[in-house]
C-alpha cells in the first residue's frame, strides 16, 4: 500500500473532476454574424459557462481552445477541428462545444437531403456530414469524444417573430441562407449514425456522446445576457444541481439532461404568453456515459479540507447500455452498487471487447464455488470487482494477496479464480454482480481506502466510496505524474501506455441460490 500523504494527495486531487493525462476541449462560439445573419448576443456569455464545463469534465485550462466570431468562417472552422485532431494523442478525451445559429441546407446530392449544419460567421453551413467525418478522424485516437451544440435547426417566421416580441431578449438560434422553409423535414446524420451504431458492441459509438440543445424540429434559445438557454442549464446541473438518483458516484449524461431539461422550462416560463415552447435538450450516442462525479466529504480523515456531501434524490434505475445483464436481472430494485458498476461499464472504451463468462450462471449456497473465463482484445492489466448478493460493499477479488499476477496478453484467457485461491458461494440468496476491467495502466484502488478482508480487499459501499471506485476505475496510478501530464506529442509508446486511462469492461452475474 501506498504512504498515507500520497493516498491522500491522489484523493484530493480526484476531487475537483476526473485527472486524465490529457483531455481537449474545443470551445466555438458566433454572436457577431454578418451577411445579414441575425446576431445572437448570448453568444459571449456562452464562453465562460463552456469553460466551467470542460473544466468539471477533467478538461485543464491549458488544454482549452477558443475560437471566436470573426474566425469562424467555414474555413476557420474546419481549421479549429485541425487543430484539435494534432492536439489529441492516442486515448485521450475531447470535448467540443459550438455556440451560435444552426441551419437547414438543402444539399445538392442526388436525392437532395434537408441537411443540418452550424452556421459560421458569414451564413456558410459546416454541414452534418462534415461534423461525422470529424468525429470518425477524432474517434481513431480519442477515447471520449463529447460534443455539446448549442443551436438549432429549425425555427421560420412564427419564431422569429417572437423574437422581435421579446425585443431581441429571447432570439431563436437558427438561420439558413436558403429561407425559412428551405427544408421541411430535417435529418441529423450525426445524431442518425450514432443511434444506429450504438446498438453494435465494439462499433465504438458508445465512446461519443452528441448533446444538442434542440429536437431538429425545434428552436433553441438565446437569453441575451444569460446566454444559450440550453448552455446555462448544463452549466448549472453540471456544476452541481444535477443529482446523482441512482447514488452510483457518477453523474451521466442522462441524469445531466433531466436537470437541464428542468431548468429550461423553468427560464423560457415568462415567455409562455408570447407562445415560446422550451426546446427539449437530446442526446445521441452514449448517454449513459458518465460526464462528472459527485462532490463531497471524502473518507480520508476529518481533518482534510473536502466539502461536505450534497443531499440526493431517491433511486431511480438506468437504463443499461447493450450488452448488459438480462432485463430480468434489473426488473427488481438493485442495489446502488450495481449502478457504480453499470458507471464503470458504461464508461468504457468501446473500441476494446472483454468477455467474462461464469462456468455456471445458478451456484447453490455452501457447495459450489465461482469460476470464470475471462477473455480480452487488448493487452494490460486486470482487476475483478464484485458487489455481493447482500449489496453491502464492494469487494476487489482480483488481483488480491494469493494472487497478484493480473496482466493479460491481447487475445489471451485467463480461468480465475487460480490454483492458489477460491471463493465459494457463501450466500445470502440473491445477485452477485462483477466487473471485470482491463486496463493499459495500473489503477491505485488501495489509495480508496479499500481494506483487507482475508486475501482480499474491500471497502464498505456508502459514503463516498461509489464515487471513489469510479475514479479508481477511470484513473491510472501515474496520471498525476510530470511525465504524463506534459504534451501528447512528447510520449513515446511506453509513456502513452503508462498515462493512458483507458479500459475494456464486461458486466454479468451471478446468481446464489439455497
Amino acid at each position: 500500500m501506498r504512504p498515507f500523504v500520497h493516498m491522500l494527495a491522489i484523493l484530493l486531487a480526484l476531487l475537483a473532476g476526473p485527472v486524465y493525462a490529457e483531455s481537449h476541449a474545443l470551445i466555438m462560439t458566433i454572436g457577431d454574424y454578418i451577411n445579414g445573419v441575425t446576431p445572437l448576443v448570448g453568444s459571449k456569455y456562452d464562453i465562460a459557462s463552456a469553460r466551467a464545463i470542460a473544466n468539471k469534465m477533467g478538461v485543464k485550462d491549458q488544454n482549452i481552445r477558443y475560437y471566436r466570431d470573426a474566425q469562424l468562417t467555414l474555413e476557420g472552422m474546419h481549421g479549429a477541428f485541425d487543430d484539435l485532431y494534432q492536439r489529441v494523442g492516442e486515448n485521450d478525451q475531447v470535448f467540443i462545444y459550438y455556440s451560435g445559429h444552426g441551419g437547414r441546407w438543402r444539399t445538392s446530392e442526388q436525392d437532395g437531403r434537408c441537411a443540418v449544419a452550424l452556421v459560421s460567421v458569414n451564413g456558410e453551413g459546416f454541414m452534418d456530414t462534415a461534423i461525422q467525418a470529424e468525429f470518425s478522424r477524432l474517434s481513431a485516437k480519442a477515447q471520449k469524444i463529447v460534443m455539446f451544440a448549442d443551436a438549432c435547426h429549425s425555427g421560420g417566421v412564427k419564431s422569429r417573430s417572437l423574437a422581435r416580441q421579446s425585443s431581441g431578449v429571447l432570439t431563436p438560434r437558427f438561420w439558413s441562407k436558403q429561407g425559412p422553409d428551405a427544408c421541411e423535414v430535417p435529418v441529423n446524420v450525426v445524431a442518425r449514425n450514432l443511434r444506429t451504431q450504438s446498438r453494435l458492441t465494439g462499433s465504438g459509438a458508445n465512446n461519443l456522446v452528441y448533446i444538442a440543445a434542440a429536437r431538429e424540429d425545434e428552436v433553441s434559445w438565446d437569453l441575451g445576457k444569460s446566454g444559450g438557454a440550453a448552455t446555462q442549464a448544463w452549466h448549472d446541473c453540471i456544476t452541481g444541481a444535477a443529482q446523482d438518483k441512482d447514488k452510483s458516484g457518477g453523474l451521466t449524461a442522462t441524469e445531466i439532461q433531466q436537470c437541464a431539461q428542468d431548468k429550461i422550462n423553468q427560464s423560457l416560463k415568462e415567455f409562455e404568453k408570447d407562445g415560446v415552447l422550451p426546446s427539449h435538450v437530446t442526446i445521441a450516442g452514449n448517454s449513459n456515459a458518465v460526464l462528472a462525479f459527485v462532490e463531497g466529504a471524502s473518507q480520508a480523515p476529518a481533518q482534510s479540507p473536502v466539502p461536505a456531501l450534497p443531499a440526493t434524490a431517491p433511486v431511480a434505475d438506468k437504463v443499461p447500455a447493450s450488452p448488459a445483464p438480462p432485463a430480468a436481472e434489473v426488473a427488481r430494485p438493485s442495489p446502488p452498487a450495481y449502478y457504480t458498476l453499470l458507471d464503470i461499464y458504461n464508461n468504457r472504451d468501446d473500441r476494446r471487447t472483454v468477455t467474462l463468462t461464469p462456468a455456471k450462471q445458478r451456484l447453490k449456497i455452501g457447495k459450489d464455488y465461482f469460476q470464470f473465463s475471462l477473455k480480452s482484445s487488448h493487452a494490460g492489466y486486470v482487476y475483478l470487482l464484485m458487489v455481493g448478493s447482500d449489496g453491502k460493499e464492494f469487494d476487489m477479488i482480483f488481483p488480491n494477496k494469493l494472487d497478484s499476477r493480473n496482466e493479460i496478453g491481447a487475445g489471451q484467457t485467463l480461468q480465475l479464480p487460480r490454483s492458489a485461491w477460491d471463493i465459494s458461494a457463501a450466500g445470502p440468496a440473491g445477485k452477485d454482480y462483477l466487473l471485470a476491467i482491463v486496463t493499459d495502466a495500473p489503477r491505485d484502488f488501495p489509495g480508496i481506502g479499500m481494506q483487507a478482508a482475508g486475501p482480499f480487499s474491500a471497502v464498505a459501499a456508502a459514503g463516498l466510496a461509489s464515487r471513489d471506485i469510479q475514479l479508481a476505475s477511470n484513473t491510472s496510478v501515474d496520471a498525476n505524474s510530470a511525465e504524463c501530464s506534459g504534451p501528447s506529442a512528447n510520449r513515446t509508446l511506453r509513456v502513452q501506455k503508462r498515462c493512458s486511462n483507458a479500459y475494456g469492461a464486461a458486466l454479468l452475474s451471478v446468481e446464489e441460490i439455497d
